[in-house]
């Protein structure tokens, strides 16, 4: 499994692919599986959120404080769609799912780009330090 945008850490690369297949699931899906779908990829979002932030702890990655706020944003949208999901709106789901693919997507071109270069110390830490927030902030 490959994901749209490689990044070349495995984690990040195998849940990307992952979360992409599920969106892709849902674009072909029949309108009686759409809210079970939804519900699969917003549960794959949340765990693959909770996986890159372990790695960021453990790397000390210098922009997960804004990273982990991207997470925090996006995870509101999901749970903006859910009831959606729950009410089987199916209209609602297939107007509210291509904007979350692009958000994704987003993500995984900015926040996810600039952390996966500096896991494979190809980004100078000095450009990015001062976004460090203070200890105890």
């Amino acid at each position: 499994m490959h994901p749209a945008l490689p990044l070349g850490v495995p984690l990040m690369d195998a849940d990307h692919a992952t979360v992409e297949i599920l969106f892709e699931e849902i674009a072909a899906a029949r309108d009686d599986d759409l809210p079970r779908l939804y519900l699969a990829l917003e549960a794959e979002v949340i765990a693959h959120f909770g996986r890159e932030e372990e790695l960021m702890a453990e790397h000390d990655v210098p922009v997960a404080h804004c990273h982990k706020t991207q997470h925090v944003l996006l995870l509101s949208e999901f749970a903006a769609v859910r009831p959606l999901a729950e009410a089987a709106d199916v209209a609602g789901l297939r107007r509210a799912i291509p904007v979350l693919a692009e958000l994704v997507a987003g993500h995984v071109a900015s926040v996810d780009r600039v952390t996966s270069q500096f896991l494979g110390g190809t980004l100078d830490h000095r450009a990015v330090e001062a976004l460090r927030l203070p200890i105890g902030a």
